[in-house]
């Protein structure tokens, strides 16, 4: 699902004349990527996916989340950074925009670090708001993703019944939550 959704950002890119995708928004990066990375701007550390329409997908994260990120991201690399240690998330950017005709990006999404950082790197003549392409994709499901909405809402009903079927007089809270969580894993897909 990821491999597909990055072949048609891809495509698109190419159709609005984008030669390089900036996806800053933690939403944006998991549509396309498969990972989520928790710690994300909450902490400062912001996490990039820089997707080029003739080159590689890059994902730009803490090296704290590098697990996560290789068992989770398909992407084509990834490139790891540490607080405090060169220049951070920065380290990598530059190679990736500076020469680059036209960039997209998330103009209202951008956490205010990383849009000071691309100010200083590119004239803002080169960068394009990305958001019209990424809201319309986003917008129209795929079989796939229609499936996976069905299953949550499956199981969100199996937990409504087994919570119901749990309260009673004189039954605690902390006690309810065993019967939520038991039709979980006996509904967990076959994707």
């Amino acid at each position: 699902m990821f491999k597909a959704r990055m072949t048609a950002l891809r495509e698109r890119l190419t159709e609005s004349g984008i030669n390089v995708a900036l996806i800053t928004d933690d939403d944006s990066v998991y549509y396309y990527s498969g990972y989520y990375d928790y710690l994300h701007m909450d902490f400062g550390r912001p996490t990039l996916l820089v997707v080029s329409v003739d080159g590689e997908s890059v994902l730009i994260t803490p090296s704290m989340e590098k697990e996560m990120a290789q068992s989770a991201a398909v992407v084509d690399r990834i490139e790891l950074w540490n607080d405090g240690m060169g220049n951070e998330w920065r380290e990598a950017l530059p190679g990736f925009l500076e020469g680059t005709a036209r960039i997209g990006i998330e103009p209202d999404l951008m956490p205010p670090v990383v849009r000071s950082y691309v100010d200083t790197l590119v004239n803002p003549d080169r960068l394009t708001d990305l958001m019209p392409l990424v809201s319309q994709m986003r917008m129209i499901k795929s079989s796939d993703e229609l499936q996976i909405a069905r299953h949550a809402g499956e199981v969100g009903i199996a937990m409504m019944d087994a919570g119901r079927s749990a309260i009673g007089e004189g039954v605690p809270n902390t006690r309810l939550r065993f019967p939520l969580l038991r039709p979980v894993p006996a509904r967990r897909p076959n994707y």
